[in-house]
């Protein structure tokens, strides 16, 4: 059986998550940092070592979800359930610019919530009928792993 100081001290516990939640939800995008091309980045997770910049290959998971006027909607891929990572040259037209723009800065081990406008996901172009034209994307990326181009090692 609780104590009433106790039954008190769990009720203000309480009281504080919902001010907080209630304050989270008048202004849900207030911890997210302007990217360039009108991305915005939330830290998840910090991450350890170096930090990732163009010219790096960058190992991440992610999962995306079409965005909904400001919610998830529905998840469009989630490379965790998939078993593949996917490894990209930061800085390279070989994937959607959200990406090459959204790992700059982090480390091995950080993540990430992007906001993607289209212009930085698929733009105009659909995805296999998964991800409509124009569509504005969320992704939580997770930055496994960061290597240094052999040819650039020594510069």
């Amino acid at each position: 059986m609780m104590s009433a100081r106790t039954h008190f001290c769990l009720a203000a516990l309480v009281a504080g998550l919902v001010n907080v939640a209630v304050s989270f939800a008048a202004a849900p995008d207030a911890a997210f940092q302007s990217l360039a091309g009108g991305i915005k980045a939330r830290s998840l997770a910090q991450g350890e070592g170096p930090v990732a910049a163009p010219g790096m290959i960058a190992t991440i998971q992610f999962v995306g979800w079409l965005d909904e006027g400001g919610a998830r909607g529905r998840e469009f891929f989630n490379s965790h359930r998939e078993g593949t990572p996917i490894s990209f040259l930061i800085g390279t037209d070989k994937v959607m610019p959200a990406w090459n723009e959204g790992v700059v800065g982090m480390r091995a081990g950080g993540k990430r919530m992007l906001l993607v406008p289209p212009q930085m996901a698929y733009g105009n172009k659909s995805v296999e009928g998964v991800v409509p034209a124009n569509a504005s994307l969320m992704m939580q990326i997770e930055l496994v792993k960061l290597e240094v181009v052999p040819e650039q090692a020594g510069h």
